[in-house]
């Protein structure tokens, strides 16, 4: 996979209110596939990241790395972390 790095989950709470919450990730790069299936979305796909399930409450965005990721689709294969794909809105 890629490395091991701190990612911010964010949940927005209301307009001006976000809760944030770091945990550690395993940080990889999206295949082929991924950017076909996140531009159906208007996003272009840039990071995968790997979390414990009981750390992951279905937050929409991943800051990494100075700037904030859209989280467009999410996988948990049995007993392992969960899969989350994330990327920006194109043109941005």
């Amino acid at each position: 996979m890629g490395t091991n790095d701190i990612i911010t989950l964010v949940w927005p709470l209301d307009e001006e209110t976000e809760e944030k919450t770091e945990v550690f990730a395993e940080v990889g790069s999206v295949g082929q596939s991924e950017f076909f299936a996140a531009a159906q979305n208007g996003l272009k796909a840039q990071f995968q990241f790997k979390v414990w399930p009981d750390e992951y409450s279905n937050q929409p965005y991943v800051e990494y790395g100075g700037q904030r990721y859209s989280v467009y689709r999410t996988y948990e294969p049995p007993g392992q972390k969960v899969e989350l794909y994330a990327g920006s809105k194109v043109g941005v």
